[in-house]
């Protein structure tokens, strides 16, 4: 092994360069998690079954596609930039293009046109997200080896993640408003896109100078099968655990976020509250997100801690009474507090990866975070998906007065089933087994691995 590898302490300006990028990625990803389905029931006019089928199209085929994106990503590398940056500086226009693409509004009354529009769209935008984020995120354990500055990175890409979605949940609905014509809340959306693309591409640029890859593994270490990228993943326990309670964290943060403006619009009827109920509980959980990792506690425990509060919250929500604004925000107020372990999840996939190395002399960074993007993906998708499910079996129909039984529907969307995503994410974290004491001991044999090889090559 011939690795070039550093324990460099990041400052805090580069680590605000890196967690832009997760602001950007929020601004595609996270805008199109929290609004698409209504943008394509409520504006396109299709069925909310056939929303459902493409966004589960689309996860399938990111079941192929993102882990190839990984291996591609890893095995590859441009002799000035790295392995990974390149992909954030000649892929971000294609994004940015596609991007805009998704919301623009198909003018036919054929559904036909409109299905086959959206769904080739949305799953083109969706691989060149991949193309894009998957090497964003793998560059996070490439900066640095020195543990600390990792866990401070990934706690401000934590804290950024909730900075998109606070702008996203602040802005669009008034942008939407504003930029919209009289019935014609299609071209708002289409004109809010452009103008959150152009900041997200800002963005992740600033991302791309302000990087700089110090630790690449060398070229044969990285490259591997396609078959032998899948077992190195399945094989590693901790990697496993990590992934899995972050599917179930997600599913409930994003299977949340596309279906809570049906509850403010049709069970509490705030249509002139829906911008700040959005966005409560986004602002509420950004400084918990930054400060909590520091409390002197084992993360497992912590991350175990979120999980319960945030399901209690949630299930209090589904019980309070729909008019009371008072107490919904309360517990919007306490779902935002607890919802701070994303972060400290994504701290513990650099330790994870360092310790498949020890054990078997691989690292493939791209991998792991391709795949932790697919479940990203498919927590958006079937999140999003299965409310919308519940939602449809229970009666809810687009721009109508909704029933008693369909109003129910929107609650158990928008709250019950996040609960339970959350109560059953715990049990994969419980299963983490690398302890701080575990990932200073892989960190003290890699760094004596290299000092050893980089004696044999002098």
């Amino acid at each position: 092994m011939n690795e070039k590898r550093t324990d460099v302490k990041l400052g805090f300006g580069k680590q605000l360069g890196f967690a832009l990028g997760e602001t950007a990625g929020q601004l595609f990803f996270g805008y199109w998690g929290t609004f698409l389905s209504i943008f394509y029931t409520e504006v396109v006019g299709i069925m909310p079954m056939a929303v459902s089928i493409i966004f589960i199209v689309a996860r399938i085929w990111d079941a192929v596609n993102d882990p190839i994106m990984g291996n591609i990503a890893d095995r590859h590398r441009h002799k000035k930039y790295g392995r990974y940056r390149p992909w954030i500086l000649y892929g971000t226009p294609v994004l940015a293009i596609l991007g805009i693409l998704v919301w623009y509004v198909p003018k036919t009354d054929s559904q036909t046109i409109k299905i086959a529009y959206v769904a080739i769209t949305y799953i083109l935008a969706g691989m060149a997200f991949t193309a894009v984020n998957v090497p964003y995120m793998s560059l996070q354990s490439t900066l640095t080896t020195d543990p600390k500055s990792r866990s401070d990175l990934a706690n401000l890409k934590g804290a950024f993640t909730f900075v998109g979605t606070a702008i996203i949940n602040m802005f669009t609905a008034g942008l939407v408003a504003k930029l919209a014509p009289v019935d014609s809340y299609g071209q708002g959306y289409f004109l809010t896109t452009v103008i959150f693309t152009i900041i997200a591409v800002a963005m992740y640029y600033i991302t791309f100078l302000t990087t700089k890859e110090v630790y690449i593994a060398e070229d044969a270490q990285s490259k591997a099968s396609f078959k032998e990228t899948i077992a190195y993943v399945f094989g590693n326990k901790p990697i496993l655990a990590i992934m899995f309670g972050l599917l179930f964290s997600m599913l409930a943060t994003f299977g949340r976020l596309g279906v809570a403006v049906y509850y403010y619009l049709y069970d509490s009827h705030a249509y002139e509250m829906v911008g700040v109920l959005m966005v409560l509980p986004t602002l509420f959980a950004i400084l918990p997100t930054y400060l909590v990792p520091k409390i002197n506690l084992e993360r497992k425990k912590l991350i175990i801690i979120a999980f319960l509060g945030r399901a209690v919250a949630l299930g209090a929500l589904y019980f309070v009474d729909f008019a009371n604004i008072k107490a919904v925000m309360v517990c919007l107020i306490l779902v935002g507090l607890f919802n701070y372990e994303t972060g400290m999840m994504s701290a513990l996939i650099a330790p994870a990866i360092d310790d498949a190395e020890v054990k078997g002399g691989k690292r493939m960074d791209g991998t792991v975070f391709a795949m932790v993007n697919l479940f990203a993906k498919v927590a958006s998708a079937v999140g999003g998906s299965i409310g919308l499910l519940v939602m449809g079996a229970m009666g809810y129909v687009a721009n109508a007065e909704q029933t008693a039984t369909a109003m129910n529907g929107i609650n158990i969307a928008a709250n019950v089933l996040p609960a339970a995503f959350c109560l059953i994410a715990i049990l994969p974290i419980a299963l983490y087994s690398l302890d701080s004491e575990k990932i200073q001991e892989n960190t003290r044999i890699l760094a004596e691995r290299h000092s050893d090889s980089e004696k044999d090559n002098t």
